[in-house]
């Protein structure tokens, strides 16, 4: 039986474990991305490289987002060349990517005016690999199920569209919160000339063994998380969920965002990054 074509679009990090996997599974697969080197990486692993939104819409039953957030996603859904004019009844739109809420109920309403399926599908990664939680209705998510259960090792279909979405910033915050916690008792070990590696070694807290150095880069995931915690904070206040250890620790991403933006393009933070806010803090040339 031949398996569904495929279009991609998006070929970082996320992107190209999707392409790597998708071939790996030999689905038909076509690709678009603003990095060439990319694509062209794809491409010798036996994907197709298409040149528009438009054209991924014409060669594709199920299309892949893997993009930064809803201001990627936009981009490539609307416009002359865009998804939403081009797709075809009975096609499907999965956002993988982490964007708001309100940005995937918005696609989903006007897909379904042109019967073309949208639901969102962003994702998280364990130790075991990566874990998607998909919002929309059933029936897409059946759809869509073989393609996402190559994609990882664990799927579920959480609710309506955007529930993904919110569960996503959820995990993010959790994620954001232990590692500010952790990175803050790091510096005060160091403070007090105790050895910070007690706290991972000895007492078996899992601690992020980055947190014990000094290089922070790896490509930007620190503001990634930070757009992903600015998200959480305006569905909280439409909630009106009161998530004041969220909220302060979005504001020690932003200073630290600051200063990994210093960098390099290509040597931007990573969420370790933000241990730099407790290191200035502690800096002993602001004691008195």
């Amino acid at each position: 039986m031949m398996k569904q074509a495929i279009g991609l679009i998006g070929l970082g990090n996320i992107g190209s474990f999707y392409a790597e996997q998708l071939i790996k599974e030999q689905y038909p697969l076509c690709v678009l991305d603003l990095d060439q080197v990319q694509v062209e990486k794809a491409v010798k692993l036996g994907a197709v490289s298409v040149g528009s939104p438009a054209e991924i819409a014409e060669k594709s039953e199920i299309i892949i987002l893997a993009l930064p957030g809803s201001k990627a996603v936009e981009q490539v859904m609307d416009g002359d060349s865009g998804l939403l004019l081009n797709a075809r009844q009975g096609q499907l739109i999965i956002d993988t990517g982490t964007s708001r809420p309100d940005t995937d109920i918005r696609y989903e309403k006007l897909c379904a005016e042109k019967g073309v399926g949208f639901i969102d599908s962003p994702l998280t990664w364990r130790k075991q690999g990566q874990i998607l939680m998909v919002g929309g209705k059933a029936e897409f998510y059946d759809q869509a199920k073989e393609v996402l259960e190559c994609l990882s090792y664990k799927c579920m279909h959480v609710g309506e569209i955007g529930e993904g979405q919110v569960l996503k910033m959820m995990n993010q915050a959790l994620l954001a919160n232990h590692l500010a916690a952790n990175a803050e008792i790091v510096e005060m070990a160091k403070k007090h000339k105790m050895d910070p590696r007690l706290l991972k070694d000895y007492l078996e807290f899992d601690i992020p063994e980055l947190l014990y150095g000094d290089d922070f880069s790896g490509g930007g995931h620190l503001t990634l998380h930070y757009k992903d915690l600015g998200y959480l904070l305006e569905i909280a206040h439409d909630s009106g969920a009161n998530i004041p250890i969220s909220s302060l620790v979005h504001e020690i991403f932003k200073t630290s965002k600051l200063y990994g933006d210093e960098c390099h393009a290509d040597e931007r933070w990573l969420q370790i990054g933000i241990a730099s806010y407790w290191r200035r803090l502690n800096d002993p040339k602001y004691e008195k």
